[in-house]
């Protein structure tokens, strides 16, 4: 799904990837800068990171993989995250969910498309749009299936893949 169409559903999440996109656009522009100056394009990306950022901030703090320890000779000191299963699940509802999200709304996109636009009166189209359907039908199951193990995941940091495998199997005999 495209902005403009997230926009119309959740108009929040939409400009909050809008502002990331171009954050990140910023950040690869002024890199390539530094590359071409013969620094590092990392040093160039963090640097617009935080210039582009409305308050102080690292990106590795923002990401969670590190935390504010307190000051030395009045300067801030960072140490690393040390719970692993934090970091994770953070980095899986930042981006895997926001992903999962973006497939299931394709594919609900898709089948609404069918259901209302593929109707045909040659029944070899006929056909061919029911079974794509019926497939996209199982992919979106599948993917709500995935968000739903995942969500839970990033919430109690405890993994069941148990529904997804019981999915996948069922599926592979159908």
């Amino acid at each position: 799904m495209d902005l403009k169409s997230a926009a119309k559903i959740d108009p929040e999440y939409a400009q909050h990837q809008t502002i990331r996109q171009a954050r990140a656009l910023v950040a690869e522009a002024v890199g390539e800068v530094m590359a071409f100056w013969n620094f590092k394009p990392s040093m160039g990306r963090v640097w617009t990171t935080l210039y582009l950022s409305p308050r102080p901030l690292t990106e590795l703090q923002e990401w969670g993989v590190v935390r504010h320890a307190g000051r030395t000779g009045g300067r801030r000191c960072f140490e690393a995250e040390t719970d692993v299963v934090k970091m994770v699940t953070r980095v899986f509802r930042e981006r895997e969910l926001g992903l999962i999200r973006e497939t299931m709304d394709k594919l609900e996109q898709a089948i609404r498309l069918l259901d209302e636009q593929g109707r045909s009166s040659v029944p070899a189209h006929m056909l061919e749009g029911r079974f794509v359907v019926t497939r996209a039908r199982r992919l979106l199951d599948l993917a709500n299936t995935g968000h739903q193990m995942l969500d839970r995941f990033t919430r109690v940091g405890r993994l069941d893949i148990k529904s997804i495998r019981n999915k996948l199997t069922r599926r592979g005999k159908a």
